[in-house]
């Protein structure tokens, strides 16, 4: 796999030949989509499309078909092999845990935007979608990611997995019954973070495709990708500090100092480039705590002192005073 050198935020060019498909499915000309930047030609699956473009792709997408489900349709109709490597990361798993583990960790490679994470607790996966960008993405985007998933679960596993909670930050379309008819589960709206939950006994279904020396090739190819495309220097300061936030947050103590280290600069030149995007440190902090909450307290194993302690709040009430600035609502109206 080649990762170009990249110019801006980007994603991989795969998904937009199946979205064209679908709109084109529904009696629409899609060649105002084909116009885009880096939409032109989509035969070189190494060379990948200006985010912006991505964006407005999804976008006139959705204008053009008024589909309120376009995202699912999309993931639907996506043969088998569409995600290249990442998939097959993901199919060659043992189990559904380290197959969703592999998704999470390998989602970079598709798109510099969105950062998936997993938790497990008690044996229960919340699998959770956060965009690193400072503008939403596209409603039907997310959808997307999180259909996709949901998909191959049911595909690699044999058997028609039902989330126990699917939840989406953006506001409820109008007609949302393909939504409930993919999903079969629970599916809230305007939840504050884009997540899926699943049973502890789904987590552990073996996948068909389980295959040990496929499954380290991959990874070999994949662990390259991520360090040839490890060095952003056009994705914004504060994207990156927000993705590092998404992924170690909760698992490693994260402060100004540390995030500098990593970043190989001093804790004044990373503050010095957040202000220059009108941010901070901690203002990215309190973006991610706030979206990692929502989305953590929709798992119901966890409680409200473990969503605090995994935040890196130093006592409960701390939270509290946050999730009420954040919503409104304490953590147990909001779960309510």
């Amino acid at each position: 796999m080649r990762v170009h050198h990249k110019s801006g935020p980007s994603v991989q060019p795969w998904v937009f030949p199946h979205l064209i498909a679908c709109v084109e499915s529904q009696n629409v000309e899609a060649s105002p989509i084909r116009k885009l930047p880096g939409l032109e030609t989509l035969d070189d699956p190494d060379v990948r499309v200006p985010e912006t473009a991505a964006e407005e792709a999804w976008r006139l997408a959705s204008t053009l078909t008024a589909d309120t489900a376009l995202g699912v349709h999309v993931a639907e109709s996506l043969p088998r092999g569409a995600l290249d490597l990442v998939e097959y990361a993901f199919r060659s798993s043992p189990a559904l845990v380290s197959g969703f583990e592999r998704l999470a960790h390998y989602g970079s490679v598709l798109s510099d935007r969105a950062a998936a994470r997993l938790e497990a607790n008690d044996g229960r996966l919340l699998l959770i979608v956060r965009d690193v960008g400072r503008s939403a993405l596209h409603p039907g985007r997310v959808e997307f990611a999180l259909a996709i998933a949901l998909k191959l679960a049911r595909d690699c596993t044999g058997i028609e997995i039902v989330p126990l909670q699917v939840s989406f930050g953006h506001a409820q379309p109008e007609d949302w019954s393909e939504h409930r008819r993919f999903f079969r589960g629970p599916v809230r709206f305007a939840a504050g973070s884009n997540s899926m939950v699943l049973s502890a006994a789904d987590a552990a279904l073996p996948l068909r495709g389980a295959d040990a020396a496929l499954s380290a090739i991959v990874r070999r190819r994949l662990d390259k990708a991520l360090a040839d495309s490890a060095q952003p220097a056009a994705t914004s300061m504060s994207a990156r500090v927000r993705r590092m936030l998404t992924d170690d947050l909760g698992q490693t103590k994260l402060t100004a100092e540390s995030v500098a280290k990593t970043l190989a600069m001093s804790r004044r030149t990373l503050t010095r480039r957040l202000a220059e995007e009108g941010t901070s440190f901690r203002a990215v902090l309190d973006e991610v705590r706030a979206d990692l909450a929502r989305a953590l307290l929709q798992d119901r194993s966890l409680s409200i002192a473990d969503v605090a302690f995994f935040l890196q709040y130093s006592e409960p009430t701390a939270f509290h005073r946050s999730f009420r600035r954040w919503t409104g609502q304490t953590p147990q109206e909001y779960r309510s």
